[in-house]
């Protein structure tokens, strides 16, 4: 049975066969690579389910995962060699080093942080923010005549057309039937002119004037001025209102103190990291660093 082998996974038998670890008792010995108890176990465990049961029943395919993680540590092992023989290359290895070093560490830290209890401070915070936290904002439903009209044309004749049906409306003209003679939305006749979505203001997907003027009508069936998108001239009608809420404390508890948790944790982090700034003891060879800088500012 083949195993299915992705770049992630190779990526991670690299890394950790790169790892030194301290001595422990060798599972795995190819001359004078070898790979001992510690970091097989290890190994085994970033394995999928699928892996670790063939590697259980099936002798070759346990090889085959096996004969995977040697190779990985044999090329590891490449390195060394490599920048023996390119001594050039040597800060770009070093740095790479210290890239995983570094994450390494961060993530090692990050993982011992301990947690203080947020359940009270989460009500706090939900009581004083609760238009954070908590606010469902207005919805409003619609109807509308489309007077299309392409960008960039002149809409002195849509607009009067617009107007007058505008006018008619208010005076109490019906609206069903003002759709079915003047929209020029697809299928608007058979929707009688609707809207189906409930809309807030500024709603993301939706021309922003459309929603500006759904949100200046007063109330419930009257309806907007004239208002002018990117498809055409509108007449606007409110169908209905969902008044702003707030959702209990129990519904939101949850995300407010993941997000106490995650900044608690970003300040800590931040914490620790500043103790490796530069201190009073560090020398620095401007010199150095000039003339390093020297063949950028000719370039400039």
């Amino acid at each position: 049975m083949k195993i299915p082998l992705t770049p992630l996974f190779l990526a991670s038998f690299h890394l950790v066969c790169t790892v030194a670890a301290s001595a422990q008792t060798p599972v795995i010995q190819d001359g004078d690579t070898v790979i001992n108890d510690q970091e097989l176990e290890y190994l085994v465990s970033l394995w999928t389910k699928q892996m670790r049961d063939v590697a259980i029943e099936d002798p070759g395919d346990r090889l085959e995962l096996l004969n995977l993680s040697l190779s990985n540590k044999k090329v590891a092992q490449e390195a060394d060699h490599i920048v023996q023989k390119n001594p050039n290359i040597a800060a770009k290895y070093q740095l790479g080093l210290e890239r995983y070093q570094r994450e390494f560490v961060l993530n090692w830290h990050r993982d011992q942080i301990e947690l203080p209890e947020f359940a009270e401070l989460a009500e706090e915070q939900y009581s004083i923010k609760r238009d954070k936290y908590a606010a469902v904002p207005e919805k409003r439903i619609s109807s509308h005549i489309l007077f299309m009209s392409a960008p960039g044309v002149p809409r002195g004749p849509v607009l009067a057309e617009a107007q007058e049906v505008l006018d008619q409306l208010r005076a109490g003209a019906s609206f069903v039937e003002m759709v079915k003679l003047h929209s020029g939305e697809p299928g608007a006749a058979a929707k009688e002119g609707k809207f189906d979505k409930w809309l807030q203001y500024g709603e993301i997907g939706v021309s922003p004037p459309y929603t500006e003027g759904l949100f200046t009508i007063g109330e419930i069936g009257q309806y907007s001025e004239l208002v002018q998108t990117q498809f055409g001239v509108h007449i606007l009608r409110l169908d209905g209102i969902q008044e702003k809420f707030y959702k209990p404390f129990a519904e939101v508890k949850d995300a407010i103190i993941a997000e106490l948790k995650a900044e608690y944790i970003k300040l800590e982090m931040k914490h620790y990291v500043g103790q490796f700034q530069l201190t009073g003891d560090a020398v620095i060879d401007n010199a150095a660093i000039d003339a390093i800088l020297a063949p950028y500012a000719k370039k400039e």
